[in-house]
C-alpha cells in the first residue's frame, strides 16, 4: 500500500485519497511548487481513488523543477521562538537557514478533530482520526532537495497511534509531471510544465488527487509511549511506483517528507509527539 500526495508549499494541501497506490494530491504555493507529501492545515477536500492497472513510467514530461540549496543535516529541533515574525502555536517555525520553510498538519474531517501544538519545543499532534490525515514539511522557493550526501532521515517520535503511521519520502521519479497534470485536467491553477515530476500515470483520471501508477516510497513506523529515535535509511523505503525504493540518483531529487496517519473507517484517538528531525550523516 502506498499513497502519493502532491503538495505545493502553502500549508500544504490535500491528500490521502483512499490510502491506495497512486492516490495523489497536489496543491499550490506562493513560495514554490513541490513534490509529494502529506498536507496542510485547514480546509477539506474530496478524494477518490483506486489502484492503477500497471506501474507508471518515467521519462515523460521530465519535470526538473528548481533545485533547493544544499540542506543542512539538522532540519529542525522544534525550538519555539516566540519573537519570530509569523510565529504561531500550531505550526513549526523553521529558520531561514533550512531548506524547508515550514510544516503543516492535515485533517480531512470537517470540522477538524486533530490539534497541533509546537510551544513545548516539539510538534504535538493529538485528537481523533476520523478521515484522511497527515503532516509534513514543505520547501522554500524550490521543488527538490539533493540529499544524496546523507544516508536517510532521523526523528524522535512518541505517544499513541494504534494503527501506527507511515513515513513517506517523495522523489521526482514517482511524482506526476506537470505536463501530464495540465494535459489531463488534474492540476491546480499554479501548476507549470516545469514542476519536479517525471512519472506518467497509467490512466487519464481528470482528478488532481488520484494518479494511478505514481506513488511515493514509504515505510511503516510504530509509535510507542516512550520516545524512540527512528533512523529511516533510504534503503528502508519501499513500495513506490514506478521506482520502488530510492537509489542515490533519486535521493538527489527529494520533493517532500511526510507522515501519514492511516484511516479506513470509524474513528480512533492519536497522540503523537515529533522531535529532532534531521538527515542521517
Amino acid at each position: 500500500m502506498n499513497t502519493n500526495f502532491r503538495i505545493g508549499n502553502t500549508l500544504l494541501v490535500t491528500l490521502l485519497a483512499c490510502g491506495l497506490v497512486a492516490c495523489t494530491s497536489q496543491g499550490s504555493n506562493t513560495e514554490g511548487t513541490g513534490g509529494s507529501g502529506a498536507a496542510g492545515v485547514g480546509g477539506t477536500t474530496t478524494s477518490t481513488g483506486g489502484a492503477g492497472p500497471v506501474a507508471g513510467t518515467t521519462g515523460s514530461g521530465n519535470g526538473e523543477g528548481t533545485l533547493c540549496a544544499a540542506p543542512p543535516a539538522l532540519i529542525t529541533d522544534f525550538t519555539y521562538n516566540t519573537s519570530a515574525a509569523g510565529t504561531t502555536t500550531n505550526q513549526p517555525n523553521l529558520s531561514s537557514s533550512t531548506t524547508f520553510s515550514g510544516a503543516g498538519l492535515y485533517d480531512n474531517a470537517s470540522p477538524s478533530q486533530l490539534t497541533s501544538d509546537v510551544t513545548q519545543g516539539n510538534w504535538h499532534i493529538s485528537g481523533t482520526v476520523s478521515n484522511y490525515a497527515g503532516f509534513n514539511f514543505f520547501l522554500r522557493n524550490c521543488d527538490r532537495i539533493d540529499a544524496s550526501m546523507y544516508k536517510g532521515i532521523s526523528f524522535t517520535i512518541s505517544g499513541s497511534a494504534p494503527q501506527g503511521i507511515t513515513f513517506d519520502v517523495g522523489i521526482v521519479s514517482d511524482t506526476p509531471s506537470g505536463t501530464w497534470l495540465l494535459a489531463n485536467g488534474a492540476a491546480p491553477a499554479t501548476t507549470t510544465t516545469t514542476e519536479a515530476g517525471r512519472c506518467t500515470p497509467t490512466s487519464n483520471t481528470q482528478n488532481q488527487y488520484y494518479h494511478p501508477g505514481c506513488g511515493d516510497p514509504t515505510t511503516p513506523i510504530t509509535v510507542t509511549a516512550s520516545p524512540v529515535v527512528q533512523n529511516v535509511l533510504w534503503a528502508n523505503l519501499a513500495g513506490g511506483t514506478p521506482v520502488a525504493s530510492p537509489a542515490a540518483s533519486d535521493t538527489s531529487e527529494i520533493t517532500a517528507i511526510s507522515w501519514i496517519i492511516p484511516w479506513s473507517s470509524g474513528s480512533y484517538a492519536v497522540d503523537i509527539t515529533l522531535d529532532d528531525l534531521k538527515f542521517i550523516q
